[in-house]
């Protein structure tokens, strides 16, 4: 994939430390609720870390962003499948929003070069370039805060408020 906007070796390390951050989530997660009732960032934090070690076995000279769409939507499928061996709390909400970002942009690259045939460098590339990586690290630190500290879900409640208000008029 020689059109990467970062490097293949950058690429490496970055996967490398996400998918590590991902089982050290796990590793966390399992060692926190031993004797809780709620294991919803056990299986969270497993769901992810297997899918995002998959990625060691793709060649970063011949994966599309196409690639990286499935992967990323096939993730969201299987965390919504198992959606009843968890709460909606915050984890489920930002590993979600996560996904969903990184779909997104993987959508929009792979219609940029592939299918508009763009070749020529813009802003999309950045948001791109930022916007995955920044999507990762968050999905991984939310392991360990376990924080709304991005106000995700008092967004979400309030939304929810108001197309209910608006429902009931």
């Amino acid at each position: 994939m020689s059109e990467l906007i970062i490097s293949p070796t950058v690429s490496l390390y970055i996967g490398a430390f996400v998918q590590w951050g991902f089982l050290m989530a796990f590793l966390y997660s399992l060692a926190h609720s031993i004797n809780k009732p709620n294991k919803e960032r056990v299986y969270l934090s497993l769901v992810m870390s297997i899918s995002y070690s998959f990625s060691i076995f793709t060649n970063l000279d011949t994966v599309t962003y196409l690639d990286f769409l499935f992967s990323d939507i096939l993730t969201l499928l299987v965390i919504i499948s198992l959606r009843r061996l968890w709460h909606d709390g915050i984890t489920y909400l930002y590993i979600i929003t996560g996904l969903a970002i990184n779909s997104t942009l993987h959508f929009l690259m792979h219609y940029d070069i592939y299918i508009s045939n763009n070749t020529s460098y813009w802003w999309l590339w950045n948001a791109y370039a930022i916007g995955v990586n920044a999507a990762d690290f968050i999905m991984v630190a939310i392991f360990f805060i376990n924080k709304d500290f991005l106000y995700l879900m008092k967004f979400r409640n309030g939304l929810i408020a108001s197309l209910k208000r608006i429902v009931s008029v």
